[in-house]
């Protein structure tokens, strides 16, 4: 591959120290620098590491190697062994592989060159995103019945936003978190679905945002990241007694790297003027940080963390920085979020989910009329 000298020579050196670890199977190269879509000044590189030790879960490291930022991906070596789970797919259909102890990955990578696109693979990704956005969905309708109209708006927009990745997949793109609205505007068209752009820009709030807001937001998001990473740094013992997603997620979002790469990426897409790209990034990004967050905040009071109602919960801590909250509504785009705002964003995102699942059939077949 063709990557240019400040990407290839930190990349020698990680790719060689992993290797000789005993329990490193397989390495590989994925996403934007493997697509060949990659952006220099702002695109991450991301390494896929096949690792034969007795753990459960997929997890990220970030490292940065001479002003490179490198996201270690771990999986399990079973995940390609046996059958490989959904949320890997991509990675692996897009895998250019650097390392290969036994060619189990290369065979793995060739089974899903000739599977990624058929029905049957498309059908088990696709019902993950329907379980996962049914689940916020839920969340969301929850959270308002019991007055929590933030968080109920938060959750149908991560609702929608799930289901979308169904469309997105259909149009044979791939899924990119820094660049959401692009493939979904690309799927969206060639499918002749564009009410359901519409309908996501109306329920995330991005219709008339304006460049500087989004400038604010970066700055909001950057003072909940540094409110997280002070109080994270402050518990570790804490965090190592959490479940192993929590603490390997809090570990990699509270690294200086991942603020840095975060920052570059949104100020990238601001300065193409892609500033609704930019919120929905950061939206996607801090949810998940502030989730995690969450749970280590209740564990260390002692409280049980009610999800549904996350942004009260977190609104009410004791001894909470306030300016978590406040920051992360301003992010969210949720202040002082009105019953009746909430409801109406309720039912346009139960109505992009309803859609999408009766299209999901005709969405397949259309995918598959473009791959032959």
């Amino acid at each position: 591959m063709q990557l240019p000298e400040k990407i290839r020579r930190p990349l020698d050196k990680i790719v060689k120290n992993l290797q000789t670890r005993e329990n490193t199977s397989s390495i590989s190269l994925f996403g934007s620098w493997s697509r060949g879509d990659a952006d220099p000044s702002s695109s991450d590189v991301d390494l896929l590491i096949v690792d034969n030790q007795p753990f459960e879960y997929e997890y990220t490291e970030r490292i940065e190697q001479n002003g490179t930022l490198i996201d270690l991906d771990h999986i399990p070596q079973k995940w390609i062994t046996d059958t490989a789970p959904p949320e890997i797919d991509q990675k692996i259909h897009e895998s250019y592989i650097l390392y290969d102890r036994e060619w189990k990955l290369a065979n793995t990578k060739e089974h899903m060159m000739n599977s990624f696109y058929t029905p049957e693979r498309y059908r088990i990704r696709t019902e993950n995103y329907i379980l996962d956005a049914d689940i916020y969905l839920s969340r969301a309708t929850s959270a308002h019945a019991r007055g929590d109209h933030e968080s109920a708006q938060l959750f149908a927009t991560i609702s929608a936003q799930t289901i979308l990745k169904t469309v997105i997949e259909a149009a044979k793109l791939p899924l990119i978190c820094s660049h959401y609205l692009e493939t979904l505007k690309m799927a969206t068209k060639q499918l002749d679905e564009l009410s359901l752009l519409s309908n996501y820009l109306t329920v995330n709030g991005l219709e008339d945002l304006s460049p500087p807001q989004v400038a604010e937001k970066l700055s909001h998001f950057k003072q909940v990241w540094d409110e997280i990473s002070t109080f994270t740094k402050t518990k570790v013992s804490l965090l190592d007694s959490m479940h192993f997603k929590i603490k390997t997620k809090l570990n990699y979002y509270t690294t200086p790297a991942f603020l840095q790469g975060t920052i570059l990426r949104s100020q990238a897409l601001l300065d193409e003027t892609a500033h609704q790209e930019a919120a929905n990034y950061l939206l996607i990004t801090l949810a998940d940080m502030l989730e995690n967050y969450a749970w280590l905040k209740a564990a260390e009071q002692g409280t049980r963390l009610d999800y549904t109602t996350l942004l009260r919960f977190i609104k009410g801590l004791k001894q909470n920085p306030s300016t978590i909250y406040k920051n992360a509504a301003n992010v969210f785009g949720i202040e002082s979020t009105e019953e009746k705002v909430a409801e109406k964003t309720i039912i346009t995102a139960k109505q992009v989910v309803t859609e999408v699942r009766q299209k999901r059939k005709i969405f397949s077949d259309k995918m598959q009329q473009e791959t032959y």
